[in-house]
C-alpha cells in the first residue's frame, strides 16, 4: 500500500527473504526498522528465531496502530511512533560527525574515536519513503541537521540517518530508487557512501515488482552495505546486478546459483566510482568509461542549454494543429486564420488573440521536425500576462526564436534531436545553443549519434533529459576537414526530408553515424595500442 507518507509497504517474500538474508542476522543483534510500516521485515527477522531486540519506528498512525497490536507481546520488538529523521533516541547514536565535519582537519582524532566506537545499531533494514514532498519549513530544518544533503527527497535522508546510528562493522539493507548512483543532487551521497561504508551488492530491478507499483523515473533497488574504515570502503569492489525480470530470482543470489543469461553484472570498486565525474556509477565497457574519464571538454562547455517556457495554463494558451495530434485529447484545435508570424517576446502587438507555432512534443524524425503540432497563444497582452504570472515560467527568453537543436525531456531509446529555427519551445524540450553557429550541424549530428544516445543513458539512466545532464556529454571536435564532411551530409539529410526520400536518408544518417562512432572511439584505441 502507499500512505500520505509516500511509503511504498513491501508485500513481497521473496524481496523481505532477500533482504534478510543479506543483512544476516545473529544472536545479540539490535536491529533498527526506520519506517516499519506493517512489520513485514520484523517478521521476516523474527522467523530466523535468533534473540535480537528490534526497535519499530514510524510516523503514521494507522501503522503504529498495526505494529503495536502485532507485538504487544513481543517485549524484544519496541514500537514508538516518531519521525525518524528527528528522532531524539536516535540522536543519542548518531554518528553524522562523520561526514559534516569530515573536511575540518583538526577533528581527525576526534573522528577516528567515533568511527571505531560510536553507532547503537548492528543491523538496520528497510523501505524507506520516497517522492514524498517536504515543505519549506521541513527543509529548513532538515537542511540545518543534514549539512550540504539534498533535502528534497526522503529516502536519501533516510539512507544517511541510518548510516549514522550503524556500528562499524554493523550492516544495512536498504530498497530505494536507484536515482542515488547517478543523478547530481545525490553526489554527496555518493562520496559518503563510497568513502565511509563497504556496499556489499546493489540489485537493481523495476519498481513493478511491488504489487500495484510503477514508477516511470526509475528503477529500484536493494543496497546492502557495512559501515567501515575509509581504507575498507575504497579498497572495495561492489557487486551490481541488473537485469531481473521476476524477484524470485533473488533467491538464485542468496543460493550462489547461476544467474539467468540476461542479468547483467558489475564489479566496480569503490575508489575508481570515487574517481568518477560526480562520483557517478557508471556501468559501461572500458571504452565509454575512459571516454567520460578523459575527456575535459562537455557539450555544456561549447553550448548553452537550456529548457523552454511554460505557460502556466496549457489547456488555456496552447491549441494542436488537429484532433490527430498526439497527446491532443481536451485541447481545441487552432483557428489558421489566428496563426501570425512574429518573433518577439514581447508577443503580436496589432491583434487581441494570435498564435504562433510551438515546439511542444518530440520529432518524429531525426534532424528536422517535417510538421507543426502545436501553437501558443503570443498576443501582447497574453504574452506580459506569462510575464507576471507566477505559475507561467517565461524563462530563457533570450533562446526564443532562435536557431539552435531541441531534444525532449522525456527520454526514448533511441533520441531524435532536431533542428530549431525561429520558435518558442516548451519547457518539456531541452535546446541546445552551440556558442560557434559553424557548429550547428556538426553537434546536431552528435546529438542522433548512437554512441551520444548511449552515453547519455549511462550518465544518467532515469527517465528525463534534463539539460544538467545533456551539458555533461563529453564533446570531442575532430579536424576541419572531417566537420566540413559531416556539415555537409547533414545539410543533405535536411534537405531530402521534405522529399522523403527514405532509402537515401538512411545512408546518409548511418554515415554520419559512422563518422562520429570513429571520432569518438578513437582516442580510446590510441591510449592502448
Amino acid at each position: 500500500m502507499k500512505d500520505q507518507f509516500c511509503s511504498f509497504y513491501t508485500n513481497s517474500e521473496d524481496i523481505t527473504f532477500y533482504m534478510s538474508s543479506r543483512l544476516g542476522i545473529h544472536d545479540g543483534d539490535i536491529i533498527l526498522e526506520p519506517s516499519a510500516g506493517e512489520g513485514i521485515f520484523i517478521d521476516e527477522i523474527l522467523n530466523a528465531k535468533k534473540k535480537v531486540h528490534i526497535d519499530a519506528l514510524d510516523i503514521n498512525d494507522d501503522a503504529i496502530s498495526v505494529l503495536q497490536k502485532k507485538y504487544n507481546d513481543n517485549p524484544d520488538v519496541d514500537v514508538r511512533k516518531t519521525d525518524t529523521l528527528f528522532d531524539p533516541q536516535l540522536d543519542k547514536y548518531d554518528m553524522s560527525q562523520l561526514w559534516l565535519k569530515q573536511t575540518d582537519t583538526l577533528l581527525d582524532e576526534q573522528l577516528d574515536f567515533f568511527n571505531s566506537t560510536g553507532g547503537h545499531y548492528t543491523g538496520v533494514i528497510g523501505n524507506p519513503p520516497y517522492g514524498a514532498w517536504q515543505d519549506y519549513e521541513r527543509r529548513d530544518q532538515l537542511k540545518k541537521k543534514y549539512v550540504g544533503q539534498y533535502v528534497k527527497e526522503t529516502y536519501s535522508l533516510f539512507l544517511l540517518r541510518c548510516i549514522s546510528v550503524l556500528k562499524l562493522n554493523g550492516r544495512l539493507s536498504f530498497i530505494i530508487p536507484d536515482t542515488f548512483l547517478y543523478v547530481n543532487m545525490h553526489t554527496k551521497l555518493r562520496e559518503l557512501l563510497l568513502k565511509k561504508t563497504k556496499i556489499e551488492e546493489i540489485i537493481i530491478f523495476p519498481s513493478k515488482f511491488f504489487p500495484g507499483i510503477s514508477f516511470g523515473y526509475s528503477n529500484l533497488c536493494i543496497i546492502t552495505l557495512e559501515r567501515r574504515e575509509m581504507q575498507d570502503a575504497i579498497n572495495n569492489s561492489v557487486k551490481i546486478y541488473r537485469g531481473f525480470k521476476k524477484p524470485e530470482e533473488f533467491r538464485r543470489l542468496i543460493a550462489n546459483d547461476t544467474l539467468p543469461a540476461y542479468i547483467e553484472n558489475f564489479n566496480l570498486k569503490q575508489s575508481d566510482v570515487l574517481s568518477n565525474p560526480q562520483h557517478r556509477f557508471v556501468f559501461a565497457d572500458n571504452q565509454i568509461v575512459s571516454l567520460l574519464k578523459k575527456t575535459t571538454v562537455n557539450l555544456g562547455d561549447i553550448s548553452d542549454v537550456v529548457t523552454g517556457f511554460y505557460t502556466g495554463n496549457n489547456k488555456e494558451f496552447i491549441k494542436a494543429a488537429s484532433d490527430t495530434v498526439k497527446g491532443a485529447k481536451n485541447y481545441e484545435v487552432i483557428d489558421q486564420s489566428m496563426i501570425v508570424d512574429n518573433s518577439s517576446t514581447d508577443g503580436e502587438p496589432n491583434l487581441s488573440e494570435a498564435y504562433i507555432p510551438f515546439i511542444k512534443s518530440a520529432s518524429e524524425t531525426r534532424y528536422v521536425r517535417n510538421h507543426e503540432d502545436w501553437y501558443v497563444r503570443w498576443d501582447s497582452e497574453t504574452v506580459s500576462f506569462y510575464k507576471a504570472d507566477k505559475k507561467a515560467r517565461f524563462q530563457n527568453s533570450d533562446y526564443y526564436f532562435k536557431t539552435g537543436i531541441g531534444i525532449p525531456m522525456v527520454k526514448s531509446s533511441k533520441i531524435k534531436a532536431f533542428l530549431m529555427q525561429n520558435r518558442v519551445f516548451d519547457q518539456s524540450i531541452v535546446g541546445i545553443f552551440p556558442k560557434d553557429k559553424t557548429k550547428l550541424n556538426y553537434i546536431l549530428a552528435l546529438m542522433n549519434s548512437d554512441i551520444i544516445n548511449q552515453i547519455i543513458h549511462i550518465i544518467n539512466p532515469t527517465a528525463n533529459n534534463s539539460a544538467n545532464y545533456i551539458k555533461l556529454i563529453p564533446y570531442i571536435e575532430p579536424t576541419s576537414e572531417v566537420i566540413s564532411e559531416i556539415n555537409d551530409l547533414v545539410d543533405k539529410r535536411i534537405t531530402l526530408s521534405a522529399n522523403n526520400d527514405i532509402n537515401t536518408i538512411k545512408r546518409i544518417e548511418e554515415k554520419i553515424d559512422s563518422m562520429i562512432m570513429s571520432i569518438y572511439l578513437a582516442p580510446y584505441h590510441k591510449q592502448h595500442k
